[in-house]
């Protein structure tokens, strides 16, 4: 056979194999949302038999075939925090547009989570499981069987040789520079930005290399950070993710959102993009990143809403224990498309936030910052009014623990 049509029966034979994958997700998610809404108690028997099943296969299914060494890696992971308002305010909470230590003036757990991943050459996949007052905020419209996932899916790979892998289930998202875990944040707490943009994604992924320096995602999702779909949405996300590493200090990364937020009788076309830039040589490091987001006014018309969030930190290290950080970001909100208030005001927001870290040991991480958010409007919450602007202080320790198995 010529080498044209061999090479023209592998690529043929690969998309055939992506549609099939496709299909397959969407068939099974539709099932899955059925049996959660009907049937509770089963699909919880189900997601754990299932989830023991991946692990089974995982550990003992590859033994024979893999020719990488197995790679089990068990993670835990805790940071407790504890917010003090200057304004002597008894509400509980500061906001209901920041999801992350957004309880005031009582010690409690920001996130803990366990985790089990496993790699190899043919197979791949990630569990984790968690709690905390981030994740009462953020996953407050989820199903309740469904809210401790903090990430559960399974990889494939489409070319072993150019590392394309074909994935399913729920990912932390792919937007953005900022997570949940504190040893992978320059500041305590997170951006404007961050907080109101998805955290978690889920769907299927493919992504592979684009030579040494590059890599792309590709992203078919049920939504805007939704694990179940949206009631009477039946359009699915899409997204995508490029990522650039032109040297060993420098990294870009451009991310994308297209899809709808809203049913299909009142459908609204979203489209988002993050841009970010990250730079660190020597003791200091810098990121600058801005969020810019379209939404459609109402359902078949060419106006759009827009909002924007850019945000720039910078960051010490004084030595391997102590580093700080300084931060400014700005959030623009005006017609509430994403951050809204319990005042029904618009968010139009300044931040500046200093923050002082302290890790005697790589497991551990003390934390402490201060923060000033300045509104146009009254968006923060108080215990019987809201108010333009808030100061506080947070402290924060966080621990982990990893073991390679």
């Amino acid at each position: 056979m010529p080498a044209a049509s061999i090479f023209r029966f592998i690529h043929e034979d690969r998309v055939i194999l992506c549609c099939h994958a496709i299909e397959l997700y969407l068939t099974m998610h539709s099932i899955s949302v059925h049996i959660l809404k009907n049937y509770p108690c089963l699909f919880r028997f189900l997601l754990f038999t299932c989830l023991c099943f991946l692990i089974y296969v995982a550990a003992h299914g590859q033994q024979a075939k893999d020719s990488l060494p197995k790679k089990w890696l068990l993670s835990a992971y805790a940071e407790t925090y504890l917010v003090i308002p200057t304004n002597n305010s008894t509400a509980s909470k500061l906001s209901n547009f920041l999801y992350n230590f957004n309880r005031t003036n009582s010690f409690k757990f920001n996130q803990a989570f366990a985790s089990a991943d496993y790699s190899g050459d043919k197979f791949r996949m990630q569990l984790a499981v968690q709690t905390g007052t981030y994740v009462t905020d953020n996953y407050s419209g989820e199903p309740a069987a469904l809210r401790p996932l903090l990430k559960c899916f399974i990889g494939i790979p489409l070319a072993i040789k150019k590392d394309i892998w074909l994935e399913a289930g729920i990912f932390p998202s792919y937007i953005g520079f900022e997570n949940t875990v504190a040893f992978e944040n320059k500041t305590l707490t997170r951006s404007l930005l961050a907080e109101n943009s998805p955290y978690y994604m889920s769907g299927l992924r493919v992504s592979h290399p684009l030579g040494k320096k590059s890599t792309i995602s590709w992203y078919l999702l049920t939504g805007w950070q939704r694990i179940v779909p949206q009631k009477n949405n039946s359009l699915p996300a899409l997204g995508w993710q490029w990522s650039l590493r032109p040297n060993q200090h420098t990294t870009l990364n451009w991310s994308g959102f297209a899809g709808s937020a809203h049913p299909d009788n009142q459908r609204k076309w979203r489209f988002f993009h993050n841009l970010y830039w990250q730079f660190s040589k020597n003791k200091w490091s810098y990121t600058a990143g801005v969020d810019v987001g379209l939404e459609q006014q109402s359902l078949r018309t060419s106006k759009y809403n827009g909002w924007w969030s850019p945000v720039f930190i910078t960051s010490y290290s004084w030595s391997e224990q102590w580093k700080t950080a300084i931060r400014l970001e700005n959030y623009s909100d005006p017609h509430q498309v994403i951050a809204q208030p319990v005042s029904g005001l618009p968010v139009v927001c300044n931040g500046f936030s200093f923050n002082v870290d302290w890790s005697p040991t790589p497991a551990l991480l003390c934390r402490a910052e201060w923060r000033t958010l300045r509104g146009s409007n009254g968006i923060f919450e108080q215990a019987t009014s809201t108010t333009h602007q808030i100061n506080y202080l947070t402290l924060s320790l966080a621990y982990r623990l990893n073991k390679l198995l």
